[in-house]
This record gives structure tokens, sequence and C-alpha cells, in this order.
């Protein structure tokens, strides 16, 4: 952060002020985190065309004149939720770098992905998001602004690691990932941890079905031959 160079200890105006300022950001910032998650648990129990402003409210134990300041409509909830879950999910899946080799990377963000999708109980939510896209061009143009991005990350990720020699995919990479996304969302909204499958052999599968499709390429030590 750049500092004014200017300001001195002793001049008690210029330090008092940016903390203020900094107390009511975080006090906003709360008060929306509050209400996304009154409003999640309101969308979980009663999808969004049937979830109410005023349910929300009551979940949130908030005024609706206290609510409506942050979120003028039911709407715009629906587009931070959305948002704030793109960003969650393009954390854990940026990670893919991070492996040992490209698979290994590549099975390692996605698991934390699925991992995250589940203790946050974002299996419904996620089909009602999806749902909810094809009704509403606002969430819809959420959910192509997360498409796109995910594409664009798993699109320069294998494209390096072919042109580094790492994998030997079946297929055009511009055919893999779409396929591979529409697999992804397949499990979240069938919540296949959720519905008892034990995480090792969900990742052994994924490793498996990962494997056939990108195939790594084994490569010998430098210092060999």
């Amino acid at each position: 952060m750049d500092y004014d160079s200017n300001h001195t200890s002793n001049h008690a105006e210029p330090v008092s002020a940016p903390v203020e300022k900094g107390a009511r950001a975080e006090k906003r910032e709360a008060q929306t985190i509050r209400i996304l998650d009154a409003a999640r648990n309101c969308f979980v129990q009663s999808g969004f065309r049937g979830a109410s402003m005023n349910e929300i409210c009551r979940e949130a134990a908030m005024s609706p004149g206290a609510l409506y300041r942050y979120f003028p409509s039911k709407e715009s909830i629906i587009e931070a939720i959305a948002e704030q879950d793109r960003r969650q999910d393009l954390m854990n899946l940026a990670q893919m770098g991070a492996g040992a080799t490209p698979l290994d990377g590549f099975i390692a963000a996605v698991m934390q992905h699925f991992r995250d999708v589940h203790e946050r109980d974002m299996a419904s939510l996620f089909t009602e998001i999806r749902a909810e896209s094809m009704r509403n061009d606002a969430v819809a143009a959420c959910c192509a602004k997360t498409e796109a991005q995910f594409i664009e990350l798993f699109t320069a990720f294998l494209t390096y690691a072919k042109a580094n020699g790492d994998i030997d995919p079946v297929e055009d990479i511009d055919a893999i990932v779409p396929m591979m996304m529409a697999l992804g969302e397949g499990m979240i909204m069938g919540d296949v941890i959720g519905r008892g499958v034990p995480i090792e052999k969900i990742e052994t599968i994924l490793r498996a079905m990962a494997t056939s499709i990108l195939r790594p390429v084994k490569k010998q030590p430098e210092n060999a031959g």
C-alpha cells in the first residue's frame, strides 16, 4: 500500500478519518455477509422463486428498510451470491499449478473444489443458480462470466502442460475443457460426497478419468542416458 509520506504521527485528524472509514467498511461487509448467508438458507429451503425478501429479512433478523439499504432486490442478492461463489471457486481451481505434476495439481484443485462445495452445502443452491440463469438475464450473465473464466483457466493450464510435454491429451484441448467442466458440474449437482461416496474413492475415479483423457507423459530424468 502506498502511504502519503507527508502524514506525521502528531497530527490526529488524518489518522482518525481512515480508521473511521475502515470501521464503517468492516461493518458493511459483516452485514453483507449476514444477508447473503441468510439468503442462502432461504434459497435452499424455498428455492429462488419461493423465497421472498420478507423471509430473508426474518432469517437475517433485519428490518426490510435495513436490508434494502444493502440490496434493492432479490435479484441483486442472487447476483451477489453467484459472484461470491465464483470468486471462491476460482481461488480453489487456481491452485492447479501447485502440484508436483500437472495431473496432481489438477486433481488436487478439483477435489478441493468438490470438498468446498459440499462443505458449503452448495449442491442444491448451485442447481438453483443454474435454473435461475435460464430465467434471469443478470444471473445468466454472472454464470456466463464464471464459465468463461473457468474455460480460460483450464485451457491455459492444459495448453501449457501440453506445450511442456507433460500431457498428450486424447483430443483437442478446446474440446476437452467443456466436456470436463460438464462432468464436474454433474458431480456437483449430484453431490456425490453427500450421497456417501468416500472422498478417496472419488479421487481415485477422478484420477483414472483424467489420466485417460489427459494422458500424462512420463519424462526421463535429465541426467538419464
